[in-house]
């Protein structure tokens, strides 16, 4: 269907977001109640199927009766043109199995998924539906993290399919319980073992059973044992593990005696009662798996016909009679021949089935090599994968399946785990990130061994690191490493203060408070008062580090060969008539002496104004005063030092 089509004048069509082996599934817009839906449409080659269509309305009509926060609401079910459809609650998120790829998954995290979907699962089991294809693929993660379980209707009506009509069935071998996999009924039992089959996943990331073809994996389903899941998560306690591997037996019998009792074998496995639990033995069923050689059953002689112990006498009756029963006799003989060659025949097999089969030896904790030559010489096929451990030296068997003591055919295929080494991480770039970031990051790849140091730093912010002793993309081993960060403590440079006008105690206090080095230098001045501070180096508002050198200069007063002068001068304004607004003009006057280049005046005037000032003139020195009105110089001043001492 494409996007934009209409089914029902309702529902249209906005984009395909799944695809299986009977059906397609796409996001639409219910027109009528203006909501967002997902429309799950069988695909053409089952649309002419009779029987295949009743049984899928019957079941999908049935789905519609479960109510549970745990399940896929199913709202509408319908069919027009050989279109046959379901519209169901629209979950925006991702499949379980998805998540499973994208997300690491606690113990904790697994059960709590584990437990929402045994509510749905028991809710349907409540209402006489039983789901027969549980898996990740069937089950949505929302953006909140809930469950919602799905594909009960369609699940139940692919139980009535032919491997011919799709490879989805097999499809979902990986989930399927030993009596599905014979193409048996399927019941609650059935389910328990899928559920079984998903926790198994979720705590260990990993399918119970790896083949290369389905009908491979099946036949492991049928015969062989998972490898146990402490084996591949150490972080799985004992008590969990035995409910994983009870709801996983072979024989229904075996299996936990429904859904909630699975739940509670589950959501108590972490309590403080069953912390000491022993490994949990198997049901011993060997009759679900076996098939019983029995022994022939002969029919017993009639009391009533003695053997004869001694030649008799016969009459000539008996005689005619005899000829009847040595035919007879003869029969009986016959059957016994047959007997014994089929027993024999029985035997032989038995004899060369049971030569062909050898003994599983224990090869746990041995070297790969000597496990290899220990299972190749009893003439099975050796397979081996790695994984990390952090309790087993590299190159030794974590586990075996088959487990020891099994007797399988000579050639079967032994797959052995061989220990890694402890398991390494890529050391991360946390050079930026705050302190308390970088810690949690490096904490949740398992580095315990932290050790924080601080520096001043003039481009890192304060509380963020500065570096770290592994470089990022090296490979470690988390618990036996080190990693030290040094974190900025931010600028330790001190903004330097304007000290004029302070005296030389005061700035001597503001040095040592900022770890400063202070020197001081004095000089004349005509303008600051002698003991206080003219100016300083460096300059006010400059960063300097601790432990630079501050130099102030003091003042002495007026140096006593300088001779002071104080002039007047009269700056006049030639304002308009009277009658219209008075001018304004900018006064300005500046002085040249010893104390060098002084702006001593800056004023604005309507009016003709006297102003005084004071030129200090060295010896042998002149004085200068400078008058500007509005930018323009009318009159210059001039002093010598022999004019001003004349003038005292």
């Amino acid at each position: 269907m494409r996007s934009g089509e209409r089914i029902n004048d309702r529902y249209r069509i906005e984009q395909q977001i799944g695809s299986g082996g009977m059906a397609n599934v796409y996001r639409a817009h219910d027109e009528i109640l203006n909501r967002t839906v997902a429309i799950k449409v069988l695909r053409s080659e089952f649309s002419h199927n009779e029987q295949f269509i009743r049984r899928f309305e019957r079941e999908a009509h049935a789905a519609t009766s479960l109510n549970h926060p745990n399940i896929v609401a199913i709202y509408d079910v319908g069919d027009e043109e050989d279109l046959y459809y379901i519209v169901m609650e629209h979950v925006d998120g991702v499949t379980l199995k998805q998540y499973l790829q994208e997300e690491y998954i606690s113990v904790d995290e697994a059960l709590r998924i584990m437990g929402q979907i045994c509510d749905a699962i028991d809710h349907a089991h409540a209402n006489r539906i039983i789901h027969r294809d549980i898996k990740p693929q069937n089950m949505m993660i929302d953006q909140h993290g809930n469950v919602k379980v799905t594909d009960f209707g369609i699940a139940v009506a692919m139980s009535n399919a032919t491997l011919t009509h799709t490879m989805s069935v097999l499809g979902s071998v990986h989930y399927f319980s030993p009596e599905q996999a014979r193409g048996k009924f399927a019941d609650e039992k059935s389910d328990i073992y899928s559920l079984g089959a998903v926790l198994y996943e979720l705590l260990t990331g990993r399918v119970p059973f790896i083949g290369e073809t389905p009908v491979a994996v099946a036949l492991q389903h049928l015969q062989d044992d998972p490898i146990r899941p402490m084996d591949l998560n150490p972080n799985v306690p004992q008590p969990l593990e035995n409910c994983v591997m009870q709801a996983l037996a072979k024989s229904p019998g075996s299996r936990h005696v429904s859904v909630a009792a699975f739940k509670k074998d589950c959501m108590t496995a972490l309590s403080r009662e069953r912390a000491n639990e022993p490994k949990r033995l198997p049901v011993n069923q060997e009759e679900f798996d076996q098939t019983l050689v029995m022994t022939p059953v002969v029919a017993e002689e009639k009391p009533d016909t003695p053997a004869p112990s001694s030649p008799l006498p016969v009459s000539t009756e008996q005689e005619t009679k005899e000829p009847v029963k040595k035919k007879k006799h003869k029969w009986w003989i016959w059957i016994l021949l047959i007997i014994v060659l089929i027993g024999g025949s029985i035997a032989a097999y038995m004899v060369a089935d049971e030569m062909s089969r050898a003994v599983v030896p224990d090869v746990v904790g041995m070297s790969i090599g000597d496990a290899t030559s220990e299972l190749e010489n009893e003439g099975f096929v050796v397979e081996v994968t790695e994984r990390a451990s952090d309790d087993v030296k590299e190159g030794e068997v974590i586990s075996q399946n088959p487990q020891e003591g099994r007797k399988p055919k000579q050639g079967t295929t032994v797959t052995i785990v061989v220990s890694a080494g402890k398991e390494t991480v890529e050391m991360p770039n946390v050079e930026g990130l705050s302190q308390s970031a970088a810690e949690r990051m490096l904490k949740d790849l398992a580095f315990s061994d932290l050790e924080i140091k601080t520096e001043a730093s003039e481009t890192v912010d304060s509380g963020d690191v500065i570096s770290q002793s592994l470089d990022p993309g090296e490979e470690v081993v988390p618990s036996e490493v080190t990693v030290t960060l040094v974190v900025s403590t931010g600028s330790n440079k001190v903004e330097l203060s304007n000290l004029a006008g302070y005296t030389f105690d005061e700035a001597s206090t503001y040095a040592d408070q900022n770890k400063l080095k202070i020197v001081r230098r004095d000089e004349f001045s005509t303008s600051v008062p002698k003991g206080q501070i003219i100016r300083q180096l460096p300059t006010a508002g400059t960063a300097v580090d601790p432990g630079t050198e501050l130099t102030v200069i003091v003042s002495e007063g007026v140096e006593p060969t300088d001779v002071s002068i104080e002039r007047e001068v009269n700056v006049e304004v030639e304002q308009p008539d009277e009658d219209e607004q008075p001018k304004a003009v900018e006064v300005v006057i500046r002085t040249v002496d010893a104390r060098g280049e002084i702006e001593v005046l800056r004023d604005n005037i309507t009016e003709t104004t006297t102003y005084s000032y004071t030129l200090v003139i060295a010896p042998d020195e002149v004085g200068t005063a400078t008058i500007e009105v509005d930018g323009e110089i009318v009159r210059t001043d001039s002093v010598t030092y022999a004019q001003a001492k004349e003038a005292q």
